[in-house]
């Protein structure tokens, strides 16, 4: 059994929170409203300062999170797109699904908008596993 290739999963990872990045942003662009509403509701004023910063360096990690899950995962289900889908639904579950049913439950957020973020989570999640997945190669199998 070969070892994980940390610079491609790390590489792979980058790639897929860009792939993240860009879409929550079109989705804040459409819905971003809605959450400053359920936010003002709770007395909550969003202020652009430094910690905007924090979900991209969060959505960097889950990437390459993600991106380890895939190499970890392929010796059993095989490289390809179908490995790769299963990587992005399990990290899909674990943060996105999760943090929606804790946002609903606590009644910070509306079922309606978490769920319409959980299903657009899902595709972006897809999305970015299968980009950054198609980068990583196993060590010895690279590309020069």
């Amino acid at each position: 059994m070969s070892r994980i290739n940390v610079p491609r999963v790390v590489l792979g990872g980058v790639l897929a929170a860009v792939i993240v990045n860009v879409a929550e942003g079109l989705l804040g662009l459409v819905f971003g409203k809605d959450y400053e509403a359920a936010l003002a509701a709770l007395g909550i004023r969003m202020e652009p300062d430094i910690r905007l910063a924090l979900p991209i360096a969060w959505s960097i990690v889950v990437g390459i999170l993600a991106i380890w899950l895939y190499a970890a995962i392929r010796p059993r289900y095989g490289p390809g797109p179908a490995t790769a889908v299963r990587a992005a639904l399990a990290v899909w579950a674990f943060s996105t699904v999760t943090f929606s049913i804790a946002m609903t439950c606590l009644r910070i957020f509306p079922a309606r908008l978490m769920a319409i973020g959980a299903a657009c989570s899902l595709v972006e999640m897809v999305v970015a596993v299968l980009a950054g997945a198609w980068l990583y190669r196993e060590k010895g199998n690279e590309v020069s």
